[in-house]
């Protein structure tokens, strides 16, 4: 059995609320094994005998669209993935640390993440940032994540491609889940 971690993006959206226990039984009776949530914002670690992170996703996509009537997308990061996000926090928090957040935007592929740095290069003001694999790290102000350039460029990449944004100490707590 092989361990992953799996995000759901939209798991509170027009007018269908995703709950985390029918989440886990529902990937449960697909025969999905150990399965945990984290939060109610759609974190998920699960076993599969499956290797293929993409295929896990498809089924995973696959299983939400039939049981909830409506897409709900999803990234499926390996350990691997999650111990490199899990670990230190690739930029320095500005003083005083415990006013800012590190976050991730997650992204279905390495291209995208590229691509997202691209775009935040072309913005004014837009602060450090930094790309891990799939994933941007940047940090926002507490309470200032949809009103911060970035935060507004990520909800805009969103619309156009599959990525999810998770504050770094929730990645700490999916990769002490993983274990």
């Amino acid at each position: 059995m092989t361990r992953y971690a799996v995000f759901l993006r939209g798991v509170n959206v027009g007018g269908v609320k995703v709950l985390m226990k029918d989440l886990t039984q529902l990937l449960l009776d697909a025969g999905f094994t150990e399965v945990k949530t984290l939060l109610a914002s759609g974190n998920v670690v699960l076993s599969v005998q499956i290797t293929d992170p993409l295929a896990i996703q498809e089924q995973c996509n696959a299983l939400l669209a039939s049981h909830y009537q409506r897409p709900i997308p999803t990234l499926v990061y390996t350990v691997e993935e999650i111990q490199q996000l899990s670990a230190a926090f690739p930029l320095p928090l500005p003083q005083p640390a415990g006013e800012h957040h590190g976050y991730y935007t997650l992204c279905e592929t390495a291209q995208d993440a590229q691509e997202i740095g691209t775009a935040i290069d072309g913005l004014e003001n837009h602060g450090e940032y930094a790309i891990q694999g799939r994933a941007v790290a940047w940090i926002v102000r507490k309470g200032e994540s949809t009103t911060n350039p970035i935060g507004k460029l990520m909800d805009a990449q969103a619309k156009q491609r599959i990525v999810s944004t998770r504050n770094h100490n929730t990645l700490v707590k999916v990769a002490k889940l993983l274990i």
